[in-house]
């Protein structure tokens, strides 16, 4: 088989796959569970479609409402909308050649007996949308963001000079920002490490700081890369997390021999960033076992120690708490993820307008339950990756009222995502000494 017939029958199974996916996500599966089903070979590909689906997908439905008089149904409406999401976008270069676009895509019908009857529509339809000249004109992408009205009332009522940036902000590709490992790598030492990535071929570039507060680890890779081919990655010299995220060991100044928490830890970015700045005696806590499992696995790869993998729930410390308050507790709280969207762009398609108010008040219960257990004159770090304010500044208002030795301290707050990091709220309060 000649290469160009590879790569064709190669993109007809990714859009297979991809379409496939699409429909998991509709039916309220995450993106991370649905792309499970997909053969490893064609993941790469598959999750570079299905993305790109999602972040376009709303105007994608849109130029199926003008093209298509009836909404197909069943797996043909995904293979479509998989498709179209590949037409390129305003003044972008295309993934794949036009006409292989749709010879592949009426190719997909002959991957499933319940989509040989749609080879006629899906041609006809992509050859009239790629006909077009005046597409977006016609169907702008900037009055079709992939958002539910509800998410983009929220966003333009808290944010109405920036609303627009940080709409835009989720069609951009994410940034690949590495937390070097100061446990192997000293700051002194970074030059060593930056020179093993130019030679590798990595350009990269050092941030240095975000919202003002100071980054000593942070690198930024300007074409991110498979793990694979990060130098020391499996060896523990350094991890992937976003520079926004790295604020958590900045804000949390620990002084050896503290006793902390790290409440809803997994994957354990956090857990292993405070093990390699600070000498401390640190609980993980989970309440997903697979995940508390995956905490581990990250400490045991950076050679990090002194620290304890619990499972538990964060909001009933009844069954994991051994009686000895910590000095410092980080609750980085479960919540709508509004400020890592490009990152998971199933999540506009998955939450509710219900679902942040549930959020609101599950967080309130974990605050509450883990105030209790720390000591007078210990911090607690209020951290999500949401710009809703009722889950940042509504809440830290909320606590402040509600905990009457409670100080609010200097932190963030709400940080906006931007090209360099993505969106998160932080804020730090000290448990008043009796």
């Amino acid at each position: 088989m000649s290469e160009n017939k590879q790569q064709g029958a190669s993109l007809s199974k990714a859009l297979f796959e991809s379409a496939k996916v699409l429909q998991e996500v509709q039916d309220g599966t995450s993106l991370t569970s649905a792309i499970q089903i997909v053969p490893i070979g064609l993941r790469p590909a598959v999750q570079s479609i299905t993305f790109q689906a999602l972040r376009r997908g709303y105007w994608v439905q849109e130029v199926l409402n003008q093209y298509v008089q009836k909404t197909p149904s069943g797996l043909t409406l995904y293979v479509l909308w998989a498709a179209i999401a590949l037409v390129p976008e305003k003044d972008h270069e295309p993934m794949y050649a036009m006409h292989t676009l749709v010879n592949e895509a009426v190719n997909v019908c002959h991957l499933d007996k319940n989509l040989f009857y749609a080879k006629g529509l899906i041609n006809a339809v992509l050859r009239r949308v790629l006909r077009n000249e005046n597409l977006y004109q016609e169907i702008s992408e900037d009055k079709n963001p992939s958002y539910p009205d509800w998410w983009l009332r929220k966003i333009k009522h808290a944010y109405s000079e920036q609303a627009q940036n940080i709409i835009q902000s989720s069609k951009d590709r994410p940034p690949l920002t590495l937390r070097l490992n100061q446990r192997q790598t000293a700051i002194e030492q970074q030059d060593l490490y930056l020179k093993r990535l130019d030679d590798a071929g990595l350009c990269h570039k050092k941030i240095s700081s975000i919202a003002g507060l100071r980054l000593n680890n942070a690198i930024e890779l300007i074409t991110p890369v498979p793990v694979s081919q990060i130098p020391g990655f499996f060896e523990g010299a350094c991890s992937v997390q976003d520079a926004g995220a790295q604020l958590a060991g900045t804000l949390l100044n620990l002084q050896p021999g503290t006793k902390v928490l790290d409440a809803c830890a997994a994957p354990g970015g956090k857990t292993a960033q405070l093990l390699e700045l600070f000498d401390i005696q640190l609980d993980a806590l989970e309440i997903d076992p697979a995940r508390a499992k995956r905490i581990q696995e990250n400490l045991d790869r950076l050679k990090l120690e002194n620290a304890r993998v619990l499972v538990g729930d964060a909001s009933e410390p009844e069954s994991w708490f051994d009686g000895e308050l910590y000095d410092a507790i980080l609750a980085d709280v479960p919540c709508s993820a509004s400020g890592i969207v490009r990152r998971h762009p199933d999540i506009t398609y998955l939450r509710q307008e219900v679902d942040i108010k549930n959020l609101q008040v599950m967080q309130r219960k974990i605050l509450t339950a883990l105030w209790s257990l720390l000591k007078p004159g210990g911090k607690l770090l209020y951290v999500t990756c949401s710009v809703f304010p009722e889950e940042g500044e509504l809440q830290a208002r909320w606590w402040l009222s509600s905990m009457p030795n409670a100080l609010r301290l200097d932190a963030p707050g709400q940080i906006l995502p931007s090209k360099e990091h993505d969106g998160f709220f932080y804020a730090l309060f000290e448990k008043e000494k009796k």
